[in-house]
């Protein structure tokens, strides 16, 4: 794990694949099964309920089970805290518990999340059914790899097995699962407004034959006065049928 805001840059070539990607072609209109299908609500996760009033932004979508049902699935980004504030304890010992000794790259401790300024950003994934296998695997960004980031739940798999903290995840079952992402200003004094360098939402390869349908993306006003012209951010860019997400384009 680096000390410094140069990460920013060493990792904007990967989130720029990423929004080339939302930038594909305009949304496929959504079938009339897919219109009636329920948006699910985020769930309790390791770090407690969820509180209405601390959610950044939602990403929400259909995509296919295999077996031709529609499942409706939403991530759901909190308002992140710095790893001092007595709130966050939860997510500490979950990120440190996922990122620590004996997992690649540079184990995650108290100290070093002290050092390197962390803030912390609990992320709920929940659809509309569970235990369904989606028809492809969805590619899942829940933050910036080169900071650090963890996920935990039913079909959530690390797509860098050796460093599964620093890459991004694949989600190949519904049901409710929970990420930690993690940014760092490189001295202790946190940053609150990092998470805006980073990528949120899924994918699917173009020749996997899934799709993902009835793209929305809501965000709040907290989320909009952090974000506010910063490319890659707009909540009404157009999005291919085969992803749904939003975050740094990068410069």
């Amino acid at each position: 794990m680096s000390a410094s805001l140069a990460r920013i840059s060493l990792g904007a070539a990967g989130l720029l694949l990423a929004s080339l990607l939302a930038g594909c072609g305009p949304t496929p209109s959504a079938t009339p099964t897919a219109r009636s299908t329920p948006v699910p609500s985020p769930t309790a996760s390791a770090a407690g309920p969820v509180k209405p009033d601390d959610v950044l932004f939602t990403v929400s979508a259909n995509v296919r089970a295999k077996d031709g049902s529609t499942i409706a699935i939403k991530l759901t980004a909190h308002k992140p805290l710095p790893y001092s504030n007595s709130d966050v304890k939860d997510l500490q010992k979950e990120f440190i518990d996922a990122c620590g000794a004996g997992v690649g790259g540079q184990p995650v401790t108290a100290e070093t999340l002290a050092a390197y300024g962390s803030i912390l950003m609990s992320i709920d994934l929940a659809s509309s059914v569970k235990d369904k296998p989606f028809v492809y695997p969805l590619d899942t960004y829940v933050g910036r790899s080169n900071f650090g980031q963890s996920a935990k739940g039913p079909g959530i798999t690390a797509t860098e097995p050796t460093f599964p903290c620093y890459g991004n995840y694949t989600w190949s079952t519904s049901g409710s699962a929970h990420a930690v992402a993690d940014f760092e200003s490189g001295i202790p004094g946190p940053d609150l407004t990092l998470w805006r360098y980073a990528f949120y939402g899924f994918s699917v390869p173009f020749d996997s034959n899934a799709t993902i349908e009835a793209c929305k993306i809501d965000l709040t006003a907290a989320a909009t006065a952090v974000v506010s012209g910063i490319d890659g951010w707009d909540p009404n860019a157009p999005q291919s049928g085969t992803t749904c997400g939003i975050g740094y384009a990068g410069e």
